[in-house]
């Protein structure tokens, strides 16, 4: 079955799509190791902005992380394609992931998802909140939410977080590398 061609492409970008050097990287945001790296990728796109490095983040949702899909349509529907407001968000719902990890949602429903959700956006950006749900709710959102985990397919992406540099997955970074594990990756390939 072939993948329906988007609207856009995969992913929300930081810096420039022909950058000497691309960072794919897949996440879940629900994901306790997606969440370890999220400041690090943001450190490496802040150490290297202006330079020819770009960070494309790709989010995906995992089969074992039930509320990621909803909190995905979240992040979709408040960016609305801009990866400022993707970046900031996504900042803003992983400092909270404890409010909606598996166990503390055990004995809860999809309604009270939704509510946290809507919560979510009120807090960050003030969204009224019915509105929201409504937008979140559009095909739009939809194909765009179903859109990374497509393309993460046809890259044997299985796991969060996985990361490519210039396309190759064989990277010796992880969520536990540090800015300066980074530099020692990234900086020769400056060079070359």
């Amino acid at each position: 079955m072939t993948i329906p061609m988007p609207r856009r492409p995969s992913g929300f970008l930081l810096g420039d799509a022909a950058a000497q050097i691309t960072i794919d990287a897949f996440i879940d945001i629900q994901c306790p190791h997606s969440r370890t790296i999220w400041p690090t990728l943001l450190e490496v796109s802040e150490y290297y902005k202006g330079k020819p490095v770009s960070l494309k983040v790709h989010l995906i949702t995992l089969s074992n992380h039930r509320q990621a899909w909803d909190m995905s349509l979240g992040l979709f529907a408040l960016a609305e394609g801009d990866a400022n407001k993707f970046y900031d968000f996504a900042t803003f719902v992983y400092e909270r992931q404890s409010e909606f990890y598996n166990g503390c949602f055990l004995h809860k429903t999809h309604y009270d998802l939704m509510q946290l959700v809507a919560d979510f956006a009120n807090e960050h950006s003030g969204l009224e909140r019915d509105s929201f749900l409504q937008r979140m709710s559009d095909s739009d959102i939809y194909i765009q939410a179903r859109t990374p985990i497509r393309y993460a397919a046809t890259k044997a992406v299985w796991a969060t977080p996985t990361l490519f540099i210039n396309n190759a997955g064989n990277v010796p970074v992880d969520h536990n590398s540090s800015l300066a594990d980074w530099q020692t990756v990234i900086e020769p390939l400056l060079l070359a």
